[in-house]
């Protein structure tokens, strides 16, 4: 069967897990072949890994004064509390900064500290970082210590200023570029990527870097087991929703223990009022819930208004007002959505066909193209044409982009070749935002084409879909899943296991809400529900087969108490 038969243009490929490491992991870790091949595909190839990945646990938390600088921090956060200093926390506007920013706040409030605020930037007004901005208005409130959380380690002139004012900073961070110098000014940077910081998990998120420092501040605190139990709810949801590596045992110890704690209930009226307005249910949360259920709604608040919202929401005082801000922040996440499915449609409107190499589409904000939804877009752009994209949001004279990258293309790179046309840039290989003059964006586009295939010798590949199991509709049973349930939590590096479903017939099929495609496969009377997000554009052609090939992940469908095994569908292979 020809690769050219995928819907999406993808080539298909089965994991390399090697038989011989598949019974040896079996056998030694009592486990099922379906899930030692899935753990052999992922790169394990010991029994302790495989341990280790099945069995997530406080144990893999390392000591955080093996940290460069934490005993410093420590050292100056204690004098600052015992001395009644204004302490402030900035952090970023994303999910994983206003978790760092309550994760900052909870510890330092419970270790004494009286004169304690927070700052988290509005994306509209002074964008993202740590900035001069803040830095001056600090000092103008007379704070003393100011403690970054997902931003500062590039803030160089920010933390000059508020040192040249008299206000020291200590930087917890990990968005680090190769190369690149901490601010040299700063009381304290807790960098796990900075060179000379030898922490054995460099992966942390932000979060991450806070909630080791609440572990070090906490080290002779009687309550320090419970208390931390209780900020690894949040460190939970950071670290899954700023997409850091989940293969790592620290990381994937975090969101073990964190999602733990969340199952277990017992929380403040401000986290159980964001719990109903995601929709998820207490004693079943899932990675995934919080990645694409808590997480954006969370982000709505940063991209549609403030993050500080977020933070009022979880320091609520009582579940009345909880409600209130939690209804006011999913109206918020409506109105993302509603904006992002308005501009995503007239940015598909201006995608040449073929493709290019780089895809980059621009719309005034004045007329809706919202700069808090650009990333999403991109992404979704991203997706559809395998290309990267950037979305730019433009103002009078000049505008505001996010890129979304392609596996083949390192954003950054790719805009390090246009640093000439633009204003500001800067990201991860993946992910990326860059300012610009308005006049400068047919230059630009012709630029980032070049870059791009200069990266991939040419031409851009078609995507790649990797399954981690071939198996028969009829082999796919809820105790297959509840098998491979226990390479939880998913997230980078550790993605939910892909099974390629042999020819099989296909059935049933509908459309949900003009987008989605809902589909049953396999055997007459035991057939398994599928569901294909954002695929209306293949009904008639998979109305049309008779059978099909397909890859995608299961899941449990909950539905008015009624559980449902189905498989999101990655791709499809017509046969």
């Amino acid at each position: 069967m020809s690769d050219s038969l995928s819907l999406t243009g993808a080539h298909w490929s089965l994991r390399d897990a090697k038989e011989p490491l598949v019974a040896e992991l079996s056998a030694q870790l009592g486990i099922p072949k379906p899930l030692a091949q899935c753990m052999a595909s992922r790169g394990i190839e010991t029994a302790q890994e495989g341990q280790l990945l099945l069995s997530p646990s406080a144990s893999a938390f390392h000591d955080p004064f093996a940290m460069h600088g934490m005993q410093r921090a420590v050292e100056r956060l204690n004098q600052a509390i015992e001395g009644g200093e204004s302490i402030r926390a900035v952090t970023d506007y994303d999910v994983d900064g206003t978790t760092s920013s309550l994760i900052l706040q909870g510890v330092l409030r419970i270790l004494g500290a009286k004169r304690l605020s927070y700052h988290i930037p509005n994306r509209m007004d002074e964008g993202y970082g740590f900035s001069i901005i803040a830095a001056e208005k600090a000092a103008e409130d007379g704070v003393n210590l100011i403690v970054t959380a997902d931003i500062g380690v590039k803030d160089h002139a920010a933390v000059d200023r508020a040192v040249e004012l008299g206000v020291d900073v200590i930087i917890c961070d990990h968005h680090l570029p190769p190369d690149a110098d901490v601010p040299q000014n700063a009381t304290v940077v807790l960098c796990p990527p900075q060179p000379t910081c030898s922490y054995p998990n460099p992966h942390l998120a932000a979060c991450g870097v806070s909630f080791k420092l609440a572990q070090a501040l906490l080290a002779e605190h009687p309550q320090k087991k419970a208390i931390l139990r209780s900020l690894l709810k949040l460190a939970a949801i950071g670290t899954v929703a700023d997409v850091v590596d989940l293969r790592t045992p620290e990381n994937r110890s975090i969101v073990a223990l964190g999602l733990q704690a969340l199952n277990e209930g017992s929380h403040k009226p401000g986290l159980s009022a964001l719990l109903r307005i995601a929709g998820v249910e207490v004693g079943e949360l899932r990675s995934t819930d919080l990645g694409f259920r808590i997480g954006p709604r969370i982000n709505a608040a940063g991209r549609m208004a403030s993050a500080t919202s977020v933070v009022e929401l979880l320091t609520a005082p009582n579940p009345t007002r909880a409600r209130e801000i939690a209804d006011e922040l999913e109206q918020m996440n409506k109105e993302r959505r509603k904006i992002q499915d308005q501009v995503l449609e007239q940015a598909l409107q201006q995608v040449p066909d073929p493709a290019p190499p780089v895809i980059l589409v621009a719309g005034e904000e004045s007329k809706g193209w919202h700069r808090g939804i650009t990333g999403i877009v991109a992404a979704r752009i991203r997706d559809r044409f395998h290309r990267p994209c950037a979305v730019i949001s433009l103002g009078v004279d000049s505008g505001v982009a996010s890129v979304r990258s392609t596996p083949q293309v390192h954003a950054v790179e790719m805009l390090d070749s246009a640093a000439d046309l633009l204003e500001k840039y800067g990201g991860h290989p993946a992910a990326a935002g860059f300012s610009l003059k308005n006049d400068q964006l047919e230059p630009l586009r012709e630029q980032l084409c070049r870059a791009a295939l200069e990266q991939t010798q040419g031409q851009i590949p078609p995507p790649e879909r990797h399954a981690d199991l071939r198996l028969e509709a009829h082999e796919i049973n809820r105790a297959l899943f509840n098998e491979l349930s226990r390479l939880e939590p998913y997230g980078k590096g550790n993605p939910s296991p892909r099974i390629w479903i042999s020819t099989t017939e296909i059935r049933d099929l509908r459309i949900l809400k003009e987008k989605h495609i809902k589909a049953r496969v396999g055997p007459a009377g035991r057939g398994l529900d599928c569901l294909w997000w954002g695929s209306a554009e293949h009904f008639e052609k998979l109305n049309q087969a008779k059978k099909v090939e397909l890859i995608g992940a299961l899941s449990i469908n909950r539905w008015r108490g009624r559980e449902t095994l189905q498989m999101t569908i990655d791709d499809v292979r017509l046969a």
